[in-house]
């Protein structure tokens, strides 16, 4: 599994991890029931501190996306997490911002932004919410 964090961005790095772990999950990339890499592990390949990775996996258990099986390791959870609305929003919040200051740096159009966004969600949907 590869994560990739910078350590520059602004973003804290315990973030930055979570959104990747929750973007793969959504995404089908990681699935349910399927074991994640130890603590010891994703720490190593990411190059970050392993208390990181567990305050990670902490969060990202509390709001439902795993689940830890004592002495077999963290796992996708079996069931689809749900975070209220303005949850949703407030987390998107940074991303958002960032792209849209990219996208102005870059000197896109609004509606240029919002075609890309839409082609990636569309291809990041997982397969069974195409129709």
């Amino acid at each position: 599994m590869f994560i990739s964090v910078n350590p520059s961005s602004g973003e804290p790095v315990y973030r930055q991890v979570m959104r990747q772990l929750r973007e793969r999950i959504v995404s089908g990339q990681l699935a349910r029931g399927e074991k994640l890499l130890s603590v010891r592990d994703l720490s190593a390949e990411a190059g970050i501190n392993p208390l990181t990775v567990a305050k990670v996996y902490q969060f990202l258990e509390r709001e439902g996306f795993v689940e830890t099986r004592r002495g077999h390791g963290t796992f996708v959870a079996g069931k689809a997490p749900t975070l209220s609305a303005s949850a949703r929003r407030e987390e998107l919040a940074p991303a958002l911002r960032q792209l849209a200051t990219e996208a102005l740096h870059l000197g896109l159009s609004e509606e240029e932004l919002l075609k890309l966004v839409s082609s990636t969600f569309q291809n990041l949907k997982p397969p069974q919410d195409h129709e």
